[in-house]
């Protein structure tokens, strides 16, 4: 099959307390990259992603990213782009759309807080 039809309403949402994940494409869909809904209510941990450039584009709500140290405001419709080897981190009530490329990976996630 050359498509894949994922609904949603029909992803399991992995909850981490402040921040909600549905992981929409898996490893098993594609390898080079992923794509997630991430939710977060409060502030995320600070990290590096030593593996992955990110993008995030937000579905819903308000907040900030910080990103080496500089502020952005983000709202509805905004995309941010951040590149493998940038510490940051985001805060408010946000919906966004997550991008990894490659693939998010955990393993190569560095907590700086």
């Amino acid at each position: 099959m050359n498509y894949k039809h994922i609904k949603g309403n029909q992803v399991e949402e992995i909850d981490r307390g402040f921040i909600k994940v549905k992981k929409l494409l898996s490893e098993h869909d594609i390898s080079n990259l992923s794509v997630s809904v991430v939710k977060i209510d409060g502030v995320n941990k600070k990290i590096i992603n030593t593996k992955s450039d990110a993008v995030y584009y937000m579905i819903e709500g308000n907040g900030f990213f910080n990103i080496d140290g500089e502020e952005i405001e983000v709202g509805k419709g905004d995309l941010v782009f951040i590149k493998k080897g940038s510490a940051y981190f985001d805060k408010g009530k946000l919906t966004m759309l997550a991008i990894n490329n490659p693939r998010y990976d955990q393993l190569a996630i560095k907590y700086l807080d």
